[in-house]
């Protein structure tokens, strides 16, 4: 049962900009803001026990509840339309601050799968964090564009889902230049070796 909940309720904040959508057209700002921020609340404490390990995922919370909260209190939708921002505000907060006080959140990532990275990988990471950093600046401005300037629709076209594919994208770039950075790494210490091999038989 807690698992059905937390993917619910992960379901409905992932696909928020179509739930606004719908839900504006069923409820009162007011009564939407309700529904959406105990669905954010529901969410925190169903994954409290992983909050470690998605750091980001309780200021993401706290904006976008403040975010909620002013179309609560304005009876209109431009909080609503500002959720995406804040959620990005939060993850550039977060990664940005990994960056200068490491390991970065990609390091920690990495981590899980292999415990004894190597200089060259952290560096690696690193610089993925700063890559993470620019899109989230650049995603956060086409969000705060389309929330101001944009009708309902646009605003959830683009937040709902133009902004996950260019996300994957992103992603998907980012594993094939992780591949390549892997063989290189390995050709090169290949190399090294080989040339280690001969000075000794030289010896």
């Amino acid at each position: 049962m807690k698992f059905f909940i937390t993917a619910l309720t992960t379901g409905v904040l992932l696909m928020y900009p179509f739930a606004v959508y719908i839900g504006l057209n069923n409820l009162q700002p007011g009564y939407l803001a309700i529904v959406l921020v105990a669905f954010v609340l529901l969410r925190i404490f169903l994954v409290r026990s992983n909050l470690k390990k998605l750091p980001w995922l309780l200021p993401a919370s706290v904006l976008g509840i403040v975010a909620i909260l002013v179309s609560a209190f304005t009876d209109s939708i431009i909080g609503f339309k500002l959720y995406p921002l804040a959620i990005n505000f939060a993850m550039l907060m977060v990664f940005a601050f990994s960056y200068f006080k490491p390991p970065t959140v990609i390091e920690t990532f990495a981590r899980l799968s292999e415990k004894n990275l190597p200089p060259s990988a952290i560096k690696y990471t690193a610089k993925v964090t700063l890559v993470w950093c620019l899109f989230f600046i650049i995603n956060g401005l086409v969000s705060l564009y389309t929330a101001v300037f944009m009708s309902l629709d646009s605003w959830m076209i683009y937040n709902g889902f133009i902004s996950y594919v260019l996300m994957g994208i992103l992603m998907l770039v980012e594993y094939l230049v992780r591949l390549k950075v892997k063989k290189q790494q390995l050709v090169m210490s290949a190399g090294i070796s080989k040339t280690a091999e001969s000075a000794t038989s030289d010896e």
